[in-house]
């Protein structure tokens, strides 16, 4: 257990650096900074995490660096803010995958003008995208996403030390090489809905032909989706399992991300 009133001055700057990059990455990752969630619950749990891992670290050596380097406070403060940024921003690519999944089937649907307000993403998002991450933020929880992410985010302070000025940028561009696989899966995630919609629509295009009395453009769409919600129930086993892989893939270069910064 900490004492704080046997702190000294170096100490407090140690923890409270330590508090700096938890801070951003609650603010920052997926599930903990939604809108649904209080200021007040968000800086309690960076609170309470601080507290927890503190105690942890190799207080003797990272206490050294900081009487080094306390005349860059102002730097170190910026290295931990965009530390844990980024490593929140990591952990959003699994629903901006799901995300961008949902957008594809909506707009084959006809459904892209049916907006809400999604409150996890801050943002106004279509009827299909909700759903799709409503399953996705269900099966991130069920697998307990969330404690893979806290622990790497621990393990980041034995790879990427409090008290340095040193930055790996190396890892950013491999994560951004890597980006072009969470845009697969996205595009996997609308691949059956996708297909299908080509289908129809090219079945409706013949039937135009066959039978041009048909007013197409009003039947095409009430066909349209009435079949696109059939598939999207029919194909729900297919998207938990890429979902289920999405989310590996998430955790892998998460992780990986933190042993290379």
């Amino acid at each position: 257990m900490i004492n704080f009133s046997q702190l000294n001055e170096v100490q407090v700057i140690l923890f409270a650096l330590i508090f700096l990059r938890l801070t951003a990455f609650i603010f920052s990752a997926a599930i903990f900074s939604a809108e649904t969630i209080s200021l007040p619950t968000k800086i309690m749990l960076s609170i309470v995490l601080t507290l927890v891992v503190y105690p942890t670290l190799d207080t003797s050596a990272n206490l050294v660096r900081v009487k080094e380097l306390e005349d860059s406070l102002i730097l170190l403060s910026a290295r931990e803010l965009g530390l844990g940024l980024a490593f929140g921003f990591l952990t959003r690519l699994f629903f901006f995958a799901i995300s961008m999944g949902g957008e594809l089937v909506s707009v084959s649907l006809g459904l892209g003008q049916a907006q809400i307000y999604n409150p996890m993403m801050g943002a106004t998002v279509n009827v299909v995208e909700q759903f799709y991450l409503v399953i996705g933020t269900l099966i991130y929880l069920a697998l307990n996403g969330h404690h893979i992410l806290i622990q790497g985010l621990v393990q980041s302070f034995d790879t990427a030390q409090v008290a340095t000025l040193t930055f790996q940028f190396g890892s950013f561009s491999e994560v951004v090489l890597k980006a072009q696989e969470f845009f697969v899966f996205g595009i996997k995630i609308a691949a059956p809905i996708l297909i299908s919609m080509l289908i129809v629509q090219i079945g409706m295009a013949l039937l135009s032909r066959a039978v041009p009395q048909i007013n197409v453009i009003v039947t095409s769409a009430s066909i349209t989706s009435f079949l696109g919600f059939i598939i999207i129930f029919i194909s729900l086993p297919l998207l938990v399992l890429q979902m289920t892989g999405l989310l590996d893939l998430t955790a892998l270069e998460f992780l990986k991300f933190v042993k290379t910064i």
